[in-house]
């Protein structure tokens, strides 16, 4: 397998080659702007390409530990007991990108519960447990997209 030029090395030269060789030479304002989209687009594909993985893997293993922490501090939690229990159950650890996504689409089903668990029980510290992985997940989503930039208008 070749492991270099990675896939976001690549997405990044063709943005490179993009804007500084065809971009210069579009005259039509509207295809400007549709290339420029396509730009935009392309570098956050990048971004999310080479972290996408291991951002999902790390939120999952926040989610878990937390949610952990909270069943033995939560006497009462039973809707989050079943989602960590089918999260556990189901997990697969793969670095397959369907098989990942459907991890974090379980680890995120616990988030939910953890949440609710949290805000349930009025405990300042499980209130800012939880507040932490929603901050966590928010950092991935905002290096992904990054600050909106509407692209063709200044």
């Amino acid at each position: 397998m070749i492991s270099n030029p990675t896939t976001k090395q690549l997405l990044d030269a063709v943005c490179i080659e993009l804007a500084d060789k065809v971009a210069p030479a579009i005259n039509d304002p509207t295809v400007s702007v549709q290339l420029a989209m396509a730009i935009s687009v392309l570098q956050t594909t990048a971004v999310r390409c080479a972290n996408e993985l291991a951002w999902m893997q790390e939120e999952r293993d926040a989610i878990e530990a937390t949610a952990g922490e909270l069943l033995a501090a939560i006497a009462d939690a039973d809707g989050l007991a079943n989602a960590l229990s089918a999260y556990v159950d189901g997990k697969t650890d793969s670095l397959y990108l369907d098989e990942a996504q459907a991890d974090y689409a379980r680890a995120s089903e616990v988030l939910s519960c953890a949440i609710e668990a949290a805000y349930a029980s009025g405990d300042a510290d499980h209130i800012a447990a939880v507040g932490r992985l929603v901050d966590q997940r928010h950092a991935n989503q905002q290096a992904i997209t990054g600050q909106f930039i509407a692209v063709g208008r200044t």
